[in-house]
């Protein structure tokens, strides 16, 4: 019992550090102070703050949202940007961590394996398909960046909205282009009315 009350008091304190500062500015030496550990203990449960980050991530937060097998990855998206909403803070520093083993990885990871499933599957463009998922994730984590950095300007919803959006149209462009078809003009309105 002891194990799981500890891992618990490292993830809170995780969680109250990241509100207070960016996973790069954390110490080893931080968690411990604030967990009232030595660093001793704290490795026997975590090998480097980065490992306590992702289990305070995933546990804390991405496990949380309670995502069905086939959810549709766009409602995914609107779940973790309403979790953001709630916990500013916490995300506002988290987003920072672009580094190996930060938040863009982690979430890049997670998303992934979600995503991967929904498609069909070729050996002949497995490849190029893994790239461009884990391209379009990027994009929607810089996206997301922006709205946090800007202040959370739009609601979660509205914000959810603009990247569907965007990514339909950009999917659209990206056929057309491949295709050497003429690019469409597209607007909010065509793409809620599925004008396509």
């Amino acid at each position: 019992m002891a194990l799981k009350s500890t891992e618990r008091t490292l993830r809170r304190c995780m969680r109250k550090l990241m509100r207070e500062k960016h996973l790069k500015k954390i110490t080893v030496d931080d968690i411990c102070e604030m967990a009232e550990i030595g660093r001793r203990t704290f490795y026997r449960y975590y090998p480097d703050k980065y490992a306590l980050f992702e289990d305070t991530y995933r546990r804390e937060f991405f496990e949380k949202l309670e995502i069905e097998d086939d959810a549709y990855i766009y409602d995914i998206y609107e779940k973790i940007l309403v979790q953001m909403y709630e916990e500013q803070a916490f995300f506002q520093h988290a987003i920072a961590a672009k580094e190996q083993n930060g938040f863009w990885e982690l979430v890049t990871d997670l998303l992934f394996s979600r995503v991967v499933v929904l498609l069909s599957s070729d050996p002949y463009i497995n490849q190029m398909r893994d790239f461009y998922i884990r391209k379009d994730i990027g994009v929607i984590l810089h996206i997301i960046e922006q709205w946090i950095l800007n202040g959370y300007r739009e609601t979660p919803e509205e914000l959810s909205k603009f990247i569907r959006l965007c990514a339909a149209v950009h999917g659209k462009w990206e056929y057309q282009l491949a295709m050497k078809y003429e690019t469409d003009e597209y607007s909010l309105e065509r793409f809620e009315k599925g004008e396509w």
